[in-house]
């Protein structure tokens, strides 16, 4: 299968609610943001590493793990109500004025650390081969799914069934791990095109989001246990 040209958006903003500095976070004696670069760099699919930060500092310290800063984000697009989206729209523009040839584009979370090395190639795989405008990660539910409405609580799955026999397929997506896309839906500041697929898969660990110092040592811990399971630097 030929590989087509991918390149691999990575966002660090240098503002932080919940935990300052947090892309530059210890994590086993690295910062946060360099186990996403590490992943991609990893991957045999995508060629380029980018990293959309506003922070000097990010900036310095990622292009030391091999990622390329072509800019820094302008202060409007680092606000709070700011979608995430359109940091893709605008770092996506700029690499298609520079390279027109690029075809998708792979948000990896700095945030999401725990990743097996072969994860990100897998999901790609699976939307290059089923035709899809894009890839998301999820984990399918098999609890009972429920939504509040104007009229209330509505259920979403069959009810309770045995988890085996459970006709439903609803999923839990986590789109920090990979969500990969054409680069014409990303330039128009679309995260999915309108044919996804979901690269499923059940590892629990994987779904650790770092927001707190409660779950940098969570990941700590996971990392420590099974450092020959994801990657690690």
């Amino acid at each position: 299968m030929k590989t087509p040209n991918i390149v691999a958006i990575v966002p660090a903003r240098g503002g932080s609610k919940g935990l300052m500095k947090k892309n530059l976070q210890s994590l086993h004696g690295h910062p946060l943001i360099a186990y996403a670069i590490a992943a991609a760099k990893r991957s045999n699919r995508i060629g380029r590493i980018i990293v959309a930060t506003d922070d000097s500092q990010i900036a310095d310290i990622a292009a030391s793990y091999g990622a390329e800063i072509p800019c820094l984000l302008p202060e409007t697009l680092t606000q709070d109500h700011i979608r995430l989206e359109d940091t893709f729209a605008y770092m996506t523009n700029i690499l298609l004025e520079q390279d027109p040839s690029i075809e998708y584009i792979c948000f990896v979370d700095p945030t999401r650390p725990v990743r097996p090395p072969a994860f990100l190639d897998e999901a790609i795989d699976a939307m290059l081969l089923g035709g899809f405008d894009s890839v998301i990660s999820g984990v399918r539910e098999h609890k009972s799914v429920w939504r509040r409405t104007m009229e209330g609580l509505q259920r979403l799955d069959s009810g309770f069934t045995v988890r085996q026999l459970k006709p439903d397929q609803i999923y839990i997506c986590y789109s920090g791990l990979i969500t990969c896309t054409k680069a014409t839906y990303m330039a128009q500041g679309e995260r999915l095109g309108p044919h996804v697929c979901i690269h499923e898969f059940d590892d629990l660990n994987m779904t650790v989001d770092i927001h707190t110092q409660d779950e940098l040592r969570l990941a700590e811990l996971i990392l420590a246990e099974w450092n020959d399971r994801y990657v690690t630097l």
